[in-house]
């Protein structure tokens, strides 16, 4: 295992104790907040290396509160050359800004997709905190760019529903349920002298079929970023395909993050074909170091 310094890449020569501190300080503290605060004594790091886990997650260091703690702000566009998505746009459309102001209007807490919004990333959070909302913690890659904005520090996720429309056994059930359907109407068409059952079917069945599958595309994409947020609940672990939700494998990685749990692997068919991501809870017990709020992240190394 080896990190890398300022003198180059150094070999990890510390113990495991040490590999983790410094995993779960680059993938549970640098998680898309505006601004984190480490302390290196109680982390039990060198600066330097905090500085390198905080310029890998696109952090820039600012003057500190105090001098016993080192401060970071989240600034993707400090770094040059990295594709992160910022919606392009100068003046803001009304309509667009209309649509914003009505999602965030009476809600405690709201994703936003710059995808769907059409609004650059510093005019959503001006207009958010015209709202009296505040940018919470933001997640990007080069397909887009999710906002989590809410009125306190730090939202809970909620409680835990029962009835889950982004879970992946009630996107099965409505598909086996519509296939148990068509099958059911097409035997009927070919048992009886109904045969117009059948084009029914192939006209209409087959297209629903396949609604039935993809349906979650058709919701916002700020909608499906909040299901997403939604589906990391306080499950040990939790299986998941970034297709579901039409986002990619990193932005799924960096909210799962900001949720505290790990990504682990891909889980694979025998013949080695992905199926799921696989994210982990964190331990409760794990070092969190100093912050802002009590919100840790994770990201598999070197994306996902």
């Amino acid at each position: 295992m080896h990190y890398l310094s300022a003198d180059g890449i150094q070999p990890v020569e510390f113990g495991l104790d040490w590999a983790v501190r410094l995993g779960t300080l680059r993938y549970r503290r640098f998680d898309g907040q505006p601004v984190v605060h480490v302390s290196p004594a109680e982390w039990n790091l060198d600066p330097r290396i905090i500085r390198q886990a905080a310029y890998d997650r696109f952090y820039v260091e600012i003057p500190p509160p105090g001098p016993n703690v080192l401060s970071f702000q989240f600034a993707p566009q400090s770094f040059p050359g990295t594709p992160f998505y910022d919606h392009p746009s100068s003046t803001p459309d009304p309509s667009r800004a209309q649509w914003l102001m009505k999602k965030i209007n009476g809600a405690d807490q709201v994703w936003i997709s710059l995808r769907e919004a059409k609004l650059s990333r510093r005019q959503v959070a001006e207009f958010a905190d015209q709202g009296r909302m505040g940018v919470i913690a933001e997640f990007t890659d080069s397909t887009d760019r999710l906002m989590h904005l809410g009125r306190t520090p730090n939202p809970g996720p909620g409680k835990r529903r029962v009835f889950r429309p982004y879970s992946s056994g009630f996107s099965t059930a409505i598909a086996v349920a519509t296939m148990a359907l068509m099958i059911a109407v097409a035997t009927v068409g070919a048992y009886t002298d109904h045969i117009w059952l059948i084009f029914v079917v192939l006209l209409v069945g087959l297209p629903l079929m396949v609604f039935s599958v993809r349906w979650m595309s058709v919701a916002p994409r700020s909608v499906r970023a909040g299901w997403l947020a939604t589906r990391f609940d306080g499950s040990r672990s939790v299986h998941l395909h970034p297709d579901v939700f039409g986002f990619t494998s990193e932005l799924v990685a960096q909210v799962a993050a900001s949720r505290g749990y790990y990504y682990t692997a891909w889980d694979r068919k025998p013949n080695g074909q992905p199926t799921e991501m696989v994210f982990v809870q964190a331990d409760a017990g794990t070092s969190g170091g100093t912050g802002t709020n009590d919100r840790t992240s994770d990201e598999p190394e070197g994306g996902t």
